[in-house]
């Protein structure tokens, strides 16, 4: 008896494909490089020399808010070597193969 008659093989190869144990480890190391990046952005906001104009506190919040998108989106699209090197790294002390 078929379980699935008009399922897609497409979604069937993808129902039954076994988890990759590399992929939460890969996506932990992408979040520390991300982390590291905005670490990184703070600390180049905070070197300013002068005030601008409109600085307060909502565009100080808008500005820590926008560094963490965009360490997210450099994290997941720019290769720094760092996620890889913690890949690396961890994938041996954990024996993920």
């Amino acid at each position: 008896m078929n379980i699935m008659p008009s399922t897609n093989p497409m979604l069937q190869a993808e129902l039954f494909k076994k988890p990759d144990p590399n992929a939460e480890l890969h996506e932990v190391a992408e979040q520390f490089e991300a982390i590291f990046l905005n670490q990184m952005l703070k600390q180049m906001r905070e070197a300013k020399l002068s005030e601008g104009i409109f600085d307060n506190q909502a565009t100080e919040k808008y500005n820590s808010l926008l560094d963490m998108e965009q360490s997210k989106h450099l994290a997941s699209s720019v290769n720094l070597g760092i996620a890889d090197a913690l890949m690396r790294q961890l994938s041996t002390k954990l024996k993920v193969e």
